[in-house]
């Protein structure tokens, strides 16, 4: 009886969670559509509801998959999941946009290529605005990382800042998080170090780094 109280509980749990997903992807379509719509780009004339299911489901696939490292405590965690697919989905569309540019469909007349090139749709503006919006949230939610982080016990703060200096290019020009780590007296190339050979020193940085990921996702909110 506990074996199948057991698998109910699961298969429900699972039941939920893929609802969640197929939710997420009906209310990214209909935005990742409007882009494509407005994109003007002659080649994709004629098929813009098959490229956008394309871009809503590949987003949705990245955003699952970012899911389930941070829930292991690989990645940092997610404020917002619509958020995250929503800028996941507008960097793909943009790479997609920029490698199919140049191609012409041959069926498009040359008034309706002219039209394309010089009319611009009227949601350019409001996903400019968007955009900037996005931005401006993000910048705030780094910053209030940053902070947290800063209040974190040693252990922890050791091994979040380890895990991101690790997984970051430090070469180039500061990184908002690094400008925001550096504004609370945290310098994060000087925790820029391999991993220790020591199986119970690396066991216990996992577990530190786990806690500190889980307190963060806490006490940060989108």
């Amino acid at each position: 009886m506990t074996t199948d109280a057991t698998s109910t509980h699961q298969d429900s749990y699972y039941m939920v969670d893929g609802q969640m997903w197929y939710d997420l992807y009906n209310w990214l379509l209909p935005l990742v559509e409007m882009w494509v719509r407005d994109s003007r780009v002659s080649s994709w004339y004629g098929q813009h509801r098959e490229i956008a299911e394309d871009i809503a489901h590949e987003a949705v696939m990245r955003t699952f998959r970012y899911h389930q490292r941070a829930d292991r405590g690989e990645m940092p965690p997610i404020g917002s999941l619509k958020a995250l697919s929503r800028v996941i989905a507008r960097n793909y569309f943009r790479d997609w946009r920029k490698k199919d540019w140049c191609l012409v469909r041959p069926t498009l007349s040359e008034n309706d290529q002219q039209t394309l090139d010089v009319t611009a749709g009227p949601h350019e503006i409001v996903d400019a605005s968007q955009i900037a919006l996005d931005r401006l949230m993000l910048d705030s939610i780094i910053v209030s990382v940053a902070r947290v982080v800063a209040r974190f016990p040693r252990g922890q703060k050791v091994a979040l800042l380890t895990d991101l200096a690790n997984m970051s290019d430090l070469d180039g020009e500061p990184s908002l998080l690094e400008q925001a780590l550096l504004d609370v007296g945290l310098h994060l190339s000087e925790y820029k170090r391999p991993r220790s050979e020591d199986p119970t020193v690396r066991g216990r940085d996992a577990a530190l780094r786990s806690i500190a990921y889980k307190r963060l996702k806490q006490e940060v909110q989108v």
